[in-house]
């Protein structure tokens, strides 16, 4: 279509926007003869496919007036029941009444943004973190500001410098988001004791935080180095938590939550009616049938299982095939793993080369990177592809880094 008069009327929000880097990869990393380490998706296989038919065949002989009409805004309430349920056994004391159900994980974070960030704000934010996050913020004209951190968490040195820099200069520090498990893109979860660490810090700095949960029910290995367990569980009265069903059930449902005090949720549910009046009746029915009749946990024990192995194959491969000089980090759940190349290369300049070239495709690190250098990172998911091709687009792209080495 032609250009129109709307360029000099867009709002100083719609200008603020940034298209996702991730999704403007799509043209080469969604080519299906390209080996793609680069697309953040659960893999197929582990959906309950059949499962769910049932469930949707039940849902609509049984209820159908109930599941295809418009419902409160906070949600379906016999899955927001299941959900609180299930977060009151990871410790966060919720109820349905606390629980917001929205689309996918990333409405969540959403609403949070809008409720509590105002233009200018500045919001702490990890390195490397979520892109997504990044625009979310950027889209309130919000500000990001990076903290360091490392295998165990973040550098709670590092968080209060910067927190006690910034107000000295008269800026509002508000917010802190972070991913404790199994982060994006780093693949890492903090301990325990990080995780303590960061919640007396967030107190003495009185930091509202945004905890983004959707890799939390995805560790391969409950006695691993770590500690699951969310923040909402230690601050429930400064944290907005947020869930989702994307990663582990289907992420085409999209049915994600949001637990937090009740006057951010009440806040959050007019923000939410003001976006779509309520997510999907249907969807969030169906899940709720689904987690009745089916042995959900005994479901996340074979998903595990499933991207362990997937982990397993593509560590080895990259440890047999990269060249020296690089790392990368061992995660102990989530779909990913986070790469630092040998000095001198690129990942960003070298993306469609790799594509070109190599036919493998992965994720540059310099979106995730709001502060420091971005360009020798990469990230990488084991989720997607099956083990064959697992081994051999590491193959491939350790020989193609080898070659721009010399």
């Amino acid at each position: 279509m032609p250009t129109t008069l709307f360029g000099p009327k867009f709002s100083q929000d719609a200008n603020a926007f940034v298209p996702s880097a991730i999704r403007a990869l799509a043209p080469l990393i969604n080519d299906p003869g390209v080996i793609s380490f680069a697309a953040g998706v659960p893999n197929p296989e582990t959906f309950p496919a059949g499962a769910l038919l049932e469930s949707c065949q039940r849902v609509l002989s049984g209820m159908p007036s109930r599941v295809l009409q418009y419902d409160v805004t906070a949600g379906f309430g016999p899955l927001r029941e299941k959900v609180a349920e299930r977060s009151q056994k990871k410790g966060i004391p919720t109820d349905a009444g606390g629980t917001l159900l929205t689309t996918g994980s990333q409405q969540a974070l959403d609403l949070a943004a809008r409720v509590l960030l105002d233009p200018g704000d500045v919001v702490l934010v990890e390195v490397p973190t979520y892109v997504g996050a990044l625009v979310t913020i950027a889209a309130r004209r919000a500000v990001p500001k990076g903290i360091r951190r490392n295998e165990d968490g973040i550098d709670i040195a590092h968080l209060e410098e910067t927190v006690a820099t910034l107000r000295e200069a008269g800026r509002n520090v508000k917010a802190l988001y972070t991913i404790p498990n199994f982060q994006n893109p780093s693949g890492l979860s903090m301990t325990g004791e990080a995780k303590e660490a960061l919640a007396a810090a967030a107190e003495r700095l009185d930091l509202a935080v945004f905890e983004d949960d959707p890799y939390g029910e995805l560790s391969f290995d409950s006695s691993a180095r770590g500690d699951f367990s969310p923040l909402a569980a230690r601050i429930p009265h400064r944290t907005v938590y947020a869930g989702s069903f994307s990663k582990t059930l289907s992420a085409g449902l999209r049915v994600g939550w949001l637990h937090a005090p009740s006057d951010f949720v009440r806040k959050a549910e007019l923000a939410k009616q003001a976006s779509d009046l309520c997510s999907s009746t249907f969807n969030a029915a169906v899940l709720e049938d689904y987690l009745a009749h089916n042995d959900y946990d005994a479901h996340l024990l074979r998903l595990r299982e499933f991207y362990r192995d997937r982990k397993e194959i593509l560590m080895a491969a990259i440890r047999e095939s990269f060249p020296p000089g690089t790392w990368f980090s061992d995660p102990a759940g989530g779909l990913f793993a986070w790469g630092r190349l040998p000095e001198g290369l690129d990942s960003r300049v070298l993306l469609s080369k790799a594509v070109a070239e190599a036919r493998v495709a992965y994720v540059p690190g310099e979106p995730f990177i709001v502060e420091g250098e971005g360009r020798p990172f990469l990230r990488l998911t084991f989720a997607k592809e099956p083990p064959g091709k697992l081994v051999e687009g590491a193959r491939r792209l350790g020989e193609f880094f080898r070659t721009e080495l010399g």
